[in-house]
């Protein structure tokens, strides 16, 4: 459907640029408690959120999360599934999508120290712990999401990629279909 102000678009015509952004977290859950991270730079300073960043070119958003929570936190995790997915609008028009997937360490949580180019704590919170942060300490959707990989009975989107083999693409490390 065209935007107000787009004319409609015909097969000949190319659509308009908009920008786009991706990004990928990972809700990593440990013995009842999720990992959270302080970072150091940007307008999420100081805040405790899930270990996250953005998407490169020609990567899927599930190895986003499982690569910066490495590089954060230097745990290896496994994706379970997907958990949610934020969208921006920027006030530039830019439209900024966010993954977020439910993991667990498969890495020794002994291996857990925070990289300090990049964040200054990482750490298991539980619920408890995430009700005692502040608003200025974290995001309040991040807690929700939060809250929901922890809750057991929470819908996770499981990856088939098995799906690719009759949609022309080879191999499941070009394709993701969570349902």
């Amino acid at each position: 459907m065209a935007e107000s102000g787009d004319r409609p678009v015909s097969g000949n015509e190319s659509r308009p640029k908009r920008p786009l952004s991706l990004g990928a977290g990972a809700v990593v859950v440990y013995d009842n408690k999720v990992l959270l991270v302080r970072n150091l730079h940007g307008v999420t300073r100081g805040k405790y959120l899930l270990p996250s960043g953005r998407v490169k070119a020609g990567e899927l958003p599930d190895v986003t999360a499982v690569r910066e929570t490495f590089e954060e936190t230097h745990l290896r995790i496994e994706i379970e599934g997907l958990l949610g997915v934020r969208l921006w609008v920027m006030d530039d028009g830019e439209h900024n999508y966010f993954f977020m997937f439910k993991a667990h360490p498969i890495s020794p949580i002994s291996e857990l120290y925070p990289d300090p180019q990049e964040v200054d704590d990482a750490r298991f919170f539980s619920r408890a712990d995430m009700e005692a942060l502040n608003p200025e300490e974290t995001w309040s959707g991040a807690l929700a999401i939060a809250y929901k990989g922890l809750d057991q009975e929470a819908l996770v989107w499981p990856n088939h990629a098995h799906l690719s083999n009759s949609s022309g693409v080879e191999g499941d490390d070009h394709w993701r279909i969570w349902l």
